[in-house]
């Protein structure tokens, strides 16, 4: 589907296009009879107010929030910031790509799927590379896997997310691995390509990224902790060494205040637990320091983190 993106329009523009209601709520007039229609539209590039001012009870009646919608009017300006004042909200019945809605990896996907075969392929241990290979050849949990955000809204929160946090953190696993020579290697890679793969039932993420209920109730940690553990068995991988992995998978958050149902009490759940914190707080770094005027020695102020990031002086 062919469509006009939120984030390119400008003041005065003409509109039509597709994009998903992400909420919507009928507003009295407030020197007239009536109603208007306060709308939130988004797409991959922007989240727009959006205002229906005519038959706006109709129209109401005949869309619903989180799907996508056909909009027709112009772009407007409210108090400085874009605005859309529409003439029509449709509901839209034809197939969608959920890639014109949400955000995706910038890069090439296919060279991130590269990188996850070849650290699958370096793990020399024959249980962890049977179970490994077994794991990402379930052609729906690989496809899952390779397609999921790595969260919601705090790093790498768009399509292709997780892949690309795991293949990175796998590179810092490696060189931490030879730096400390006494950590079992293949343990950590492993703990590096499965310690969010309960991910890919925590999120969901056709029209919008957002928790499921299993995510919500039970979390990534635990589910991904079940799905190693029911793989072992089926294999028959030696459960002592299961356990290890699977500490991995559950420690790996470091501090029970951060969701970790137990912490890290080996060196390789140590080592998974740093990569992991350090490629997400890079990434999140990264993300604010390329965002809004990179021209400005100062970010925006970052609320995740309660703090502004120095870009430098050009």
């Amino acid at each position: 589907m062919s469509k006009v993106m939120l984030g390119d329009l400008l003041e005065g523009m003409p509109v039509r296009t597709q994009a998903v209601c992400k909420s919507m709520k009928l507003l009295p007039f407030k020197n007239k009879p009536g109603n208007y229609l306060a709308l939130t539209v988004s797409d991959r590039t922007a989240s727009l107010e959006a205002k229906v001012f005519t038959n706006a009870e109709e129209q109401a009646a005949r869309i619903a929030e989180n799907s996508v919608v056909t909009i027709v009017g112009k772009c407007d300006a409210y108090q400085g910031n874009p605005q859309l004042v529409l003439d029509t909200v449709e509901p839209w019945l034809e197939p969608i790509d959920p890639a014109d809605f949400l955000p995706t990896y910038p890069g090439d996907v296919a060279a991130l799927e590269v990188q996850l075969d070849k650290w699958i392929a370096s793990i020399q241990h024959p249980e962890l590379s049977l179970l490994l290979h077994t794991i990402f050849a379930d052609p729906d949990i690989r496809t899952r896997y390779c397609a999921a955000p790595a969260a919601k809204g705090m790093h790498s929160a768009y399509l292709h997310g997780l892949l690309e946090h795991v293949v990175r953190q796998a590179a810092l696993a490696d060189a931490a691995c030879q730096c400390y020579p006494l950590a079992d290697r293949d343990m950590v890679l492993a703990g590096v390509l499965l310690h969010d793969i309960g991910k890919i039932n925590e999120f969901a993420w056709q029209l919008a990224i957002d928790y499921t209920d299993l995510g919500r109730l039970e979390g990534h940690c635990v589910n991904g902790d079940r799905l190693v553990d029911q793989f072992a068995r089926e294999l028959q991988i030696d459960q002592h060494l299961a356990l290890r992995l699977r500490h991995l998978i559950l420690s790996h958050h470091g501090q029970a205040e951060y969701g970790a149902p137990v912490l890290p009490q080996t060196l390789e759940a140590v080592i998974l637990h740093a990569v992991d914190n350090l490629e997400a707080k890079a990434t999140h770094c990264i993300e604010m320091l390329t965002s809004g005027d990179t021209s400005k020695a100062w970010t925006e102020y970052d609320r995740i983190e309660s703090r502004y990031w120095y870009r430098g002086v050009k």
